[in-house]
């Protein structure tokens, strides 16, 4: 009798969990030991390993040919169970003929004990990399296409997706998670801050790291595109269905990168709101600040190399605040503009209700979460320290819930307060601007002025750019009632509805 053993693998896990098949290999290789005089002293491999790097079970078939010398024969179902990569392959080969031990190939009979034998499967190895490789191709050849024409077939898909179909054939669909990440998107465009977003995402019942919501709002893949590496920086449309408009998703991205002054920072001194958010006309480069502490005189300025705009807080704080007046709404138009207030808002309570659903919901999930966990207790199958944690996080939680549904009442409960408190903010824009904290007057201005507003130092005031459509045509309205220039009130009043 010689004595062997049997190896068996798979590369991908895929293959493991399909079959690929280690029973088949294992069945294969213990019948050509049975009828060729074989005893069989172990089983190595059986699982997955990639194919490129020898890992911990060849490492331990080596330690065990090591330790008993009787063991002259390794038999395997094919040579390309060491590896389809000719190097890797040919280096374990080597390695087992430096221990004297012959390969055996189950499926041909064919092994190492000659030199013919060697080279034959050193041959073998190569015809299964090239054929490994021809795959690899198509695989790569096929994934391009179907990316190029707007359908992304990766295995990992995107949190907030639910995917259907294959290939060509794949589609996805919003999933609750989805939901809740259209109103990170829509959190962030307001100016709220990462961390801000995390704790209420949490409370709805989807937790993300700071990480994870990064690049959730850097992904085009919400705003229906597709960006991959095999695009070579291309970005295509996507036939998934968007959560964000591709508008907005660019404006997240400006948010996030600081280039317009509209991302407000956790941390920033009041007395600068304008910080960032005033651009020079000259360059467009945001102003920063600056005090002088001697005469305690706050200043923005420039920092473009050989660009000397340098100007008081206090008149640019001055100026904007009659740039704000421009918008506000003459107290005349009132009636008008409270009717188109009170529809919208009215859409706003139909998310508001959602949302209440939504909370309920978790709150119930969280409830019968703590009643499973003290049930646990009382039969002994938790220890106390661990009920402790458990019911204190959820616990927690509960609260938060009850915080954002006691909003979202509140909400609902005061809609006429609501519609007062919007049409009082229409009426003096500038006077809120100037009273409010620097989160609420930097929401103003991001509102007003998506992109920043421009400083022009040759006329000595504010130029608007891309400024807010709706509140733009607002202004003129106003501008054109103030100047006695509407036709009759019935052609004015259709125009302000239109614009609603």
């Amino acid at each position: 009798m010689k004595n062997c053993i049997i190896w068996t693998r798979v590369s991908t896990k895929y293959q493991e969990k399909n079959g690929a098949s280690l029973a088949d290999q294992k069945c294969k290789c213990e019948l050509f030991a049975k009828q060729n005089g074989y005893k069989i002293k172990g089983y190595f491999g059986g699982a997955h390993e990639t194919a490129k790097t020898p890992g911990p079970m060849l490492k331990e078939m080596y330690s065990v040919l090591k330790k008993d010398k009787t063991i002259t024969h390794v038999i395997i179902s094919e040579v390309d169970r060491f590896s389809r990569n000719v190097g890797q392959g040919a280096t374990i080969i080597d390695e087992l003929l430096k221990r004297k031990v012959i390969i055996v190939e189950a499926s041909t009979g064919i092994d190492t004990s000659t030199r013919n034998g060697v080279m034959m499967v050193k041959f073998k190895l190569t015809l299964a990399e090239w054929d490994n490789g021809n795959r690899t191709d198509k695989f790569i050849s096929g994934r391009k296409f179907c990316l190029e024409n707007g359908v992304y077939c990766e295995a990992a898909k995107p949190l907030g997706y639910t995917k259907h179909g294959k290939s060509l054939g794949t589609t996805f669909t919003i999933n609750e998670d989805g939901k809740l990440i259209k109103k990170a998107f829509a959190w962030k465009l307001q100016g709220m801050a990462n961390y801000q977003i995390i704790e209420k995402l949490k409370t709805y019942g989807l937790t993300l790291t700071k990480q994870k919501l990064h690049h959730i709002l850097t992904n085009p893949f919400y705003a229906g595109k597709i960006r991959h590496k095999m695009l070579e920086g291309k970005l295509v449309d996507g036939n998934q269905p968007h959560i964000v408009s591709y508008d907005d998703f660019l404006r997240v991205q400006e948010i996030l990168s600081d280039r317009t002054g509209v991302y407000t920072h956790k941390k920033e001194t009041p007395r600068y709101p304008l910080k960032r958010h005033v651009l020079c006309a000259k360059d467009h480069t945001p102003f920063t600040a600056y005090t002088v502490k001697k005469k305690n005189l706050d200043y923005y300025k420039c920092n473009q190399i050989g660009c000397k705009t340098n100007e008081s807080a206090k008149k640019l704080h001055s100026k904007y605040e009659r740039v704000l007046h421009s918008f506000n709404i003459p107290h005349e138009l009132t009636s008008i503009l409270r009717d188109i207030i009170s529809r919208m808002i009215a859409v706003d309570d139909e998310e508001q209700r959602k949302t209440e659903v939504l909370l309920k919901k978790q709150k119930t999930e969280c409830q019968n979460k703590m009643k499973k966990c003290k049930v646990r207790f009382g039969m002994g199958d938790i220890d106390e320290d661990i009920y402790e944690a458990t019911v204190e996080t959820l616990q927690e939680r509960l609260t938060k819930i009850d915080l954002e549904l006691a909003n979202c009442k509140r909400n609902l409960s005061n809609f006429n307060s609501e519609v007062d408190d919007t049409l009082a903010i229409c009426c003096e824009l500038d006077t809120l601007w100037k009273n409010a904290s620097l989160e609420l007057s930097q929401r103003i201005q991001n509102l007003l002025f998506p992109d920043g507003i421009l400083w022009d130092k040759e006329i000595d005031d504010y130029r608007t750019f891309h400024e807010n459509k709706a509140l733009s045509i607002i202004a003129k309205i106003s501008s054109d009632y103030k100047n006695k220039k509407e036709k009759n009130s019935s052609e004015f009043s259709s125009s302000v509805f239109l614009c609603g």
